[in-house]
């Protein structure tokens, strides 16, 4: 029954060899899509882009079968890139410096958000920053973007974290949402739309870091070197893919309010709308990696690793690939000759 003498079997056997040889061979084809696992770190707009390409069918036409995968928190998202579980990871922050630093081959290609857009939301009893002694902050994780603009406001008023004023690690900006409702926390650090949804339902925003000037990585794409060098192709057409996904966001309001909706699970009008509005103006439509953006991340860093203190922006960063795409004609075509 082994023997495949019979030229029946020699076709079948070569058929079989065949599809499984074709079905691996990357293409714009539906059956030939080479799949990416991507993992994004918030359910905040700053990584909308990701949403907006797969549900517009942006990544299929590129060539790709997008896996979208919710891990909360930079840290942990970076951490299940270095591991090999997702091939592409998208948060804010410095979680990829933190790993390059540690011996991964992180880096950043691509820095869609360098604003922050980031705001602390109090209950109403608490009028002046002095208030808050006492009390307690939720923050997503420690070490993410919520976390460390927290902290910074905090000692900028004169006021020491987790002495002062506590930090409640609560998992997402959703649970600290819930937390903030449910009195377990008196403040609470948030994106859009969240920071919305805490507005409407009675709290106020004490502090807006977007005022402050800010240069940061709000939201960044980071991938190993490895997966780089063994998988350009994939990666420069996953670039590609969400430089035509800000490109729709910022000329299609509706869908991408649609979009945000979905995932935020947000169905007022008003917010989604105020969310699409900001976005629409945050998003770089040539989103590079630049070394000024990282400079505060490698700051937050030193706080607690001494091996960043000195380190160089550039070594964190990989620009070609989006300078390459931009030289192709690839965002001419997109927004013609003017690019805002």
């Amino acid at each position: 029954m082994k023997n495949f003498s019979s030229p029946i079997r020699r076709i079948l056997f070569t058929g079989a060899c065949l599809f499984g040889l074709l079905t691996t061979i990357p293409s714009h084809a539906a059956e030939g899509l080479q799949k990416l696992r991507v993992a994004y770190a918030a359910i905040t707009a700053a990584f909308s882009i990701p949403w907006v390409a797969k549900e517009a069918g942006i990544f299929q036409r590129h060539g790709l079968d997008v896996e979208l995968v919710y891990i909360a928190s930079g840290s942990r998202a970076v951490q299940t890139l270095i591991g090999g579980g997702v091939d592409v990871a998208a948060f804010g922050g410095p979680a990829a410096i933190d790993a390059k630093l540690a011996g991964a081959d992180t880096v950043y290609v691509s820095i869609p958000v360098n604003k922050v857009i980031v705001f602390t939301v109090v209950a109403p009893q608490i009028q002046r920053v002095e208030d808050l002694r006492g009390k307690s902050i939720g923050a997503t994780r420690i070490g993410t973007v919520t976390d460390f603009f927290t902290r910074y406001f905090l000692r900028q008023n004169g006021l020491v974290p987790d002495r002062d004023v506590m930090i409640r690690q609560t998992g997402g900006l959703p649970e600290t949402l819930a937390a903030l409702k449910a009195g377990q926390i008196h403040a609470g650090t948030f994106g859009f739309p969240a920071v919305l949804h805490a507005r409407a339902a009675g709290f106020r925003v004490l502090v807006d870091y977007s005022k402050q000037g800010f240069r940061y990585p709000l939201s960044a794409v980071a991938v190993t070197q490895s997966m780089l060098r063994s998988q350009e192709s994939a990666i420069r057409r996953f670039l590609e893919a969400s430089i035509e996904g800000i490109h729709r966001f910022r000329t299609d309001p509706a869908f991408a309010m649609n979009v945000i909706g979905k995932y935020t699970q947000t169905a007022d009008r008003t917010i989604l709308e105020e969310t699409q509005k900001v976005y629409a103006s945050a998003f770089e439509p040539v989103p590079y990696p630049d070394p000024e953006d990282l400079k505060l991340a490698i700051s937050q860093v030193a706080e607690g690793n001494p091996r960043a203190r000195g380190a160089e922006p550039r070594d964190f960063i990989e620009p070609r690939l989006i300078r390459e795409i931009e030289a192709s004609g690839f965002v001419k075509k997109l927004y013609g000759e003017q690019v805002k």
